[in-house]
């Protein structure tokens, strides 16, 4: 029997295929650049779609003048901030990221276009045996360093929206995705308990007990493996808090709105933005 011709991809196929980060893709289906239909939640792009963009950037990219000095286009903020991090250049790394906000990045842009694909390639290089593993936790060791003091800057000013509990379940190791949108919480209003990465069922219930101003919790899953320890903490979750309290699940793992349901979730948050928007959207008592 012939095997079936795959005639559309998701955004995690879609970004693998054209080699940029995930949220690359998201913001070329976003800005309208790469066309896309969604299905149950998901962003689904069609294989000759994909092609034609592929062809459309490749020959973009060969007739491209340099951008202008000082603008956020001018310079591969992602690639010179990996190499600080691979270097173990702390200074130089805070300097790409002074830099990088002269130049015009927010604090989104910052975390989710420079920094995120930055981790997400030197975890790349670490899988392929191409970094030892003390090179891989510096890199770690500095970023989290680096989000404490840039974070201050963009600390909110007046009342807060409420609050909103974060990590991850069982079997998560990394915190930085946790506390980089923790951040961008913040900077938005809302006050955030970070709980951090590996929490077990019964703790993450505990966290979310008698929280003033509880509006929701977060629950992110970077691993397949961990989907299951997700669940359980969402489950022992949902026994302790009000109905209203709404629990989100997000991160590399949940790639889409049926993967978020079948853990327990009420909401799929596929990117910080995202998140921002859905707790935007919910009634403030």
């Amino acid at each position: 029997m012939p095997k079936a011709v795959q005639t559309s991809l998701s955004l995690h196929e879609v970004a693998r295929r054209l080699k940029v980060h995930y949220m690359t893709a998201y913001r070329y289906v976003r800005s309208g650049r790469l066309p896309a239909q969604q299905h149950d939640g998901e962003w689904r792009v069609a294989v000759a779609d994909l092609e034609a963009f592929s062809t459309k950037r490749a020959r973009t990219a060969r007739t491209q003048k340099p951008a202008k000095r000082g603008s956020r286009q001018a310079a591969d903020w992602a690639g010179r901030f990996e190499t600080c991090l691979i270097a173990g250049d702390e200074a130089g790394a805070e300097r790409l990221l002074d830099d990088a906000l002269a130049s015009g990045h927010d604090l989104f842009s910052l975390y989710l276009e420079v920094v995120s694909p930055a981790l997400v390639s030197i975890g790349d290089r670490w899988q392929r045996g191409r970094l030892e593993i003390h090179e891989e936790h510096r890199a770690s060791t500095i970023v989290a360093r680096l989000f404490a003091r840039v974070s201050a800057r963009f600390a909110h000013r007046g009342p807060s929206r409420g609050t909103v509990v974060i990590g991850g379940p069982s079997g998560e190791r990394h915190g930085l995705a946790i506390t980089m949108v923790a951040d961008l919480l913040r900077s938005r209003g809302w006050h955030v308990s970070d709980i951090g990465p590996d929490v077990p069922a019964s703790a993450f219930a505990q966290a979310v007990k008698r929280v003033d101003q509880l509006r929701a919790v977060c629950v992110g899953v970077t691993l397949r493996e961990s989907l299951a320890a997700a669940r359980e903490s969402i489950t022992a979750v949902k026994k302790v808090v009000d109905d209203d309290v709404v629990v989100y699940a997000g991160g590399a793992a949940i790639d889409s709105a049926a993967t978020a349901a079948s853990i327990g979730a009420d909401e799929w948050a596929r990117d910080p933005r995202a998140l921002l928007a859905l707790l935007a959207s919910e009634p403030v008592e």
